[in-house]
């Protein structure tokens, strides 16, 4: 997966052997984003998932060795082809945890030939919150959770 850091943003694209509607449902419908959206080795629990624009997201992925909890808040969703949205670090009563900086995603869906190409705009406060993320191993968890979605999507 190409990802580039831009002063402070992280964007990442992947194209998928599948249809665009596919490809968003699996993003946009809880029964299908919970059967992909943590790195292999580990599970997700979500809480609660509405993704709409106005709607709200908070779940848990649980590592081996820890659990993050993520409240999201859907900013635009235009279905097949975008979604916006609020990404935050939170605690496990959902409340968002402010000694972590937010981001703004921007998500395109673009489809060709019967593949689709998921481009992520991961727009941080300050290039040093960017860094963070990629020294927390973003990429390698976002390489992993697609790999994931990889296989969904050929099931």
């Amino acid at each position: 997966m190409p990802i580039k850091k831009e002063k402070n943003r992280i964007i990442f694209s992947r194209t998928f052997q599948a249809s665009i509607e596919k490809v968003f449902d699996a993003y946009t419908k809880k029964e299908l984003f919970e059967q992909w959206f943590h790195p292999k080795g580990a599970s997700i629990e979500v809480y609660h998932f509405n993704a709409v624009e106005g709607g709200e997201a908070f779940f848990a992925i649980q590592a081996p060795n820890m659990t993050s909890y993520t409240v999201t808040e859907y900013q635009k969703v235009d279905k097949p082809n975008y979604i916006e949205y609020l990404d935050y670090f939170a605690n496990s009563k959902g409340e968002k945890d402010t000694s972590m900086p937010g981001m703004q995603i921007f998500m395109n869906f673009e489809e060709q030939n019967g593949q689709t190409t998921v481009t992520s705009t991961s727009v941080f406060p300050t290039q040093e919150a960017a860094q963070q993320a990629l020294d927390m191993g973003v990429e390698q968890g976002m390489d992993s959770t697609l790999d994931q979605l990889d296989k969904l999507l050929k099931s």
